[in-house]
């Protein structure tokens, strides 16, 4: 044996050199066990010679090149967090926690759905009142020009612009024909809102041509335009080019064109456009000639946008040169005025103009704000919500998470996997939300007063509005307990019973106080602008608005009432449900023609500001129930063509020291008269503005309404009764009615929208709060179970132990509702700012509002810790 062994042969030693240096590492033991082998076996069947050569050549086979020489790895290749594999896992994993934490997980998908819903509904309402105007095409070349206090101009301002701005492409005049009653050949009868409008309406605002020519239709006398809506209306499915319609039962246009209905989101509300040169035609030219007749609004289409800069600068030369100023204090009174001449954004409009006589109501930026305040909180307290429950329901997996970590997980892929499980909630929520935007759309739209479409939801532009949320969220929402987890030490997670005491808990504390802040702000706020609509709606306005029927007056009717007035008074007074019978020329919260009415022989240099005035009959102050506080009223006993009325407003600016029997002037009529009353000072505007100086001029004949006033108990009688006079007086014409009341309180439609629509979401907030909540007050009697039960054995009582478990988290709600007030308070009064009659702010809403949160915080709290508090001590201390 030991012979043996002396004579074992063995490779050349440089060859097995060759082999150790050059060979990879990793294989090298196993190849040079097997080539020593082989050389023996060799060597003992074929010779030295030929194992050496064999040996030689297979060591060269098994270098390099042949052979790739690799690194040599110990550790463990982890796969991506955007494997698919890895994708698949999270998303079976998320399903399974999300099935097996049953309330956690619909606490949590419910919070977050209301909250998404809630934010889709008010995502929606921001983006269609931001989106006034833009429908159509040249909307950011397209200004009009306005002054800081009026939004009209004159007549002849657009033909004298036109030429001086060679950056101006076209320009365009709209003057309102107001709401007229229209009959049509065929006997269709309704009435319609009108503007006499340039032919260059067409192309400034992209007036899209159904039939006809309407550009050569505007340039045309007693030529009209009219919407297919219209169309519809008064020729049904016949073709209405060439047709008659007849307006106010005396005045005949014809139908030339045919446009495309307006988008509903516009300032500009039409349903036909008379020519211009009919205007002209109408009205005389020393009006139409007039440079300071504010008649009607004028908008500029500028060729490209940068021009508008380059013509503001030449605005004051322009109105120099327009008005001619002839001495120094027309040139100073020009100047001045020219300073507030300005080309206003077509964009502006809606929301950030509320000039005299604007072509409607405008809404008003500020309720924008809100709306994207009120969206911004309610996200963030769906957002906490969902941090307070996911991180609860993630420290229940402390367990899983260092299991994880033992096998190779790296915080990466815990972050991942735990993100992951945020999106996938936060998207079921997001479908959830989708279904809830559905079923709440109809009650929003009532609210709003808007037609949003069902299928709005799912435009393009919308579902990436979907999107943009839902990463919002998901991000905001699992971000923080992605990372909190993700730290957790293997051991100490294996080791632990129970949750690991952390950061977590102060911040679910933190959380919960940051939702009632919300919360508690919401609800004050509303009940503060509660309150503030309820003050426009009750406050005593200076005349009576109840039980006031509105009668349009107009063509051959009007004629009628007209010809013999006191008869047709007697005649409806003598139902015993009518009370009296008034005329006027416009309505409470009309736009009331501005005129400069002075003083008789004002004092030199003196300038007085406009005033607002109404041409009335010897009935209006009786109908509306207004006081004379000097004077009398007008009277058909003297001759009062050219008397006053005025009220104290006026009074105050016209410096008139005894009004009654004072001389004044009217000077947009000419007209000079007597002042013969002195009414008490009413609101015939809205009380978003202080009362202004008011002039009524005894002109029955401008009437264009009847006021009467009615018995209350009955109004469908009356009704009744003033249908049948007026077909009997005037056969075929429309009784055109409303009510005084509802009226002045649409005064306000825009607060009531924005007060409904935060009181349905002031309420969701408390609930989506009080999810979360109830939650954690579940989380929190689950992991104290064995230390209630040991509590029970010591002798402690039920109250006791509702008082332990609810406690805690009623302080939390307190110091929420101690901060909200506070800030609530600062807010409201901003708010209120813009009102010239608004509430005081008393302390005792906070105390109610505080008091209503408590409530409903204790009722949601109360249910699980009452269930807790009863559960039998022995099932307590066998739990965990």
């Amino acid at each position: 044996m030991k012979r043996s062994n002396q004579h074992k042969p063995t490779p050349p030693r440089w060859a097995h050199c060759l082999l150790t240096w050059l060979h990879p590492a990793n294989t090298l033991e196993e190849v040079e066990g097997d080539l020593d082998e082989l050389y023996v076996y060799w060597y003992n069947r074929a010779g030295p010679t030929q194992a050496t050569l064999r040996y030689v050549l297979n060591v060269v086979s098994v270098l390099p090149p042949f052979v790739r020489r690799r690194q040599q790895s110990n550790q463990y290749t982890h796969p991506s967090i955007l494997h698919p594999d890895m994708f698949q896992n999270y998303f079976k994993i998320a399903l399974r926690n999300l099935f097996k934490q049953k309330v956690y997980s619909v606490f949590n998908l419910l919070g977050l759905a209301l909250g998404i819903s809630c934010g889709l509904l008010l995502t929606l309402h921001i983006k269609e009142e931001l989106s006034y105007e833009k429908d159509f095409q040249n909307y950011d070349r397209i200004y009009r020009v306005a002054t800081t206090e009026w939004s009209k101009s004159s007549p002849p301002l657009a033909g004298a612009m036109k030429p001086y701005f060679p950056d101006i492409e076209q320009i365009v005049r709209f003057s309102s024909r107001g709401t007229r009653v229209v009959n049509s050949e065929f006997n269709e009868q309704g009435e319609s809102t009108g503007y006499f409008a340039d032919s260059s309406a067409v192309p400034v605002f992209s007036l899209k041509t159904v039939a006809g020519n309407p550009i050569r239709a505007l340039a045309e006398p007693a030529s009209i335009v009219i919407t297919q809506k219209m169309a519809a209306k008064f020729f049904g499915k016949r073709n209405p080019i060439g047709r008659k319609l007849i307006f106010d039962s005396n005045e005949e246009l014809w139908v030339k064109a045919v446009i495309e209905n307006l988008p509903e989101n516009t300032h500009l509300k039409f349903d036909y456009l008379a020519s211009m040169p009919t205007f002209y035609k109408y009205v005389p030219e020393s009006l139409t000639g007039n440079k300071g007749w504010m008649f009607g609004w004028t908008y500029v289409l500028f060729r490209h946008k940068d021009d508008v800069a380059k013509a503001e600068k030449r605005l004051m030369d322009f109105l120099l040169t327009y008005y001619a100023p002839g001495n120094e204090k027309d040139v100073r009174e020009t100047t001045e005025f020219a300073r507030t001449v300005r080309f206003q954004p077509l964009t502006d409009i809606h929301l950030k103009s509320n000039l005299i006589q604007e072509m409607g109501a405008n809404s008003n930026i500020v309720y924008i704000y809100i709306f994207i305040a009120a969206e911004v909180l309610i996200l963030l307290i769906a957002c906490f919500n969902f941090i307070n429950l996911f991180t609860t329901q993630a420290l229940r997996r402390a367990k899983e998470v260092g299991m994880r970590k033992v096998l190779g997980a790296r915080k990466s892929q815990v972050i991942g996997q735990f993100l992951g499980e945020a999106f996938i909630l936060t998207l079921l929520a997001s479908l959830m939300a989708i279904c809830l935007y559905e079923i709440a759309l109809p009650f929003y739209n009532s609210l709003a007063g808007k037609q949003v479409s069902a299928w709005e939801i799912f435009r393009p532009d919308n579902l990436l509005i979907i999107g943009l949320i839902v990463l919002s969220i998901g991000l905001l929402s699992g971000l923080f307990p992605s990372l909190f987890i993700s730290h957790f030490e293997p051991i100490t997670s294996l080791k632990a019973d129970k949750l690991p005491k952390s950061s977590a808990s102060l911040l679910r504390k933190s959380l919960i106080v940051a939702q009632f802040v919300v919360s508690a702000f919401l609800i004050m706020a509303t009940i503060l602008i509660y309150q503030q609509m309820n003050l426009l709606r009750n406050k005593q306005l200076g005349f009576d608005k109840e039980q006031v029927l509105i009668v349009k007056l107009y063509g051959k009717f009007k004629e009628k009432v007209l010809v013999n007035t006191e008869l047709f008074k007697n005649e409806l007074t003598r139902n015993h449900s009518i009370l009296a019978v008034a005329q006027s020329s416009n309505l409470i919260g009309d736009d009331l023609s501005v005129e400069s009415v002075t003083p008789l022989n004002p004092p030199a240099g003196k300038d007085y500001p406009s005033v607002k005035v109404a041409r009335v009959d010897e009935d209006y102050l009786n109908v509306l129930q207004i006081k004379l506080k000097e004077g009398r009223n007008f009277s058909h006993q003297f001759n009062d063509s050219a008397s006053f009325i005025i009220n104290e407003r006026a009074v105050e600016l016209l410096g008139l020291k005894n009004p009654v029997g004072a001389i004044v002037v009217n000077d947009s009529d000419k007209r000079q008269g007597k002042v013969i009353g002195l009414v008490r000072d009413f609101n015939f505007a809205s009380l978003h503005n202080q009362v202004e100086p008011l002039v009524l001029e005894y002109k029955p004949q401008f009437s264009g309404n009847l006021l009467v006033k009615i018995k209350p108990g009955n109004p469908q009688e009356a009704v009744a009764f003033l249908k049948n006079t007026v077909e009997k007086l005037a056969p075929n014409t429309l009784f055109s009615y409303s009510f005084l009341d509802e009226r002045v309180d649409a005064l306000y439609t825009k607060e009531d929208n924005m007060s409904g629509i935060l009181n349905g979401f002031s309420g969701l907030a408390i609930i989506i709060s009080c999810l979360g909540l109830f939650g954690l007050v579940v989380h929190e009697s689950k992991i104290r179970t064995k230390e209630i039960g040991i509590r029970k054995v010591l002798g402690a009582s039920v109250s006791n132990l509702v008082g332990l478990l609810s406690g805690s988290f009623i302080k939390l709600v307190l110091i929420g509702i101690l901060i909200a007030a506070p800030l609530t308070w600062y807010l409201i009064d901003k708010w209120l700012q813009g009102f010239a009659y608004k509430i005081d702010i008393h302390w005792w809403v906070f105390v109610l509002a505080g008091l209503l949160i408590i409530a409903v915080a204790l009722l949601t709290v109360s249910f699980q810790s009452i269930k807790a508090a009863l559960m039998n001590p022995v099932n307590s201390l066998r739990s965990e």
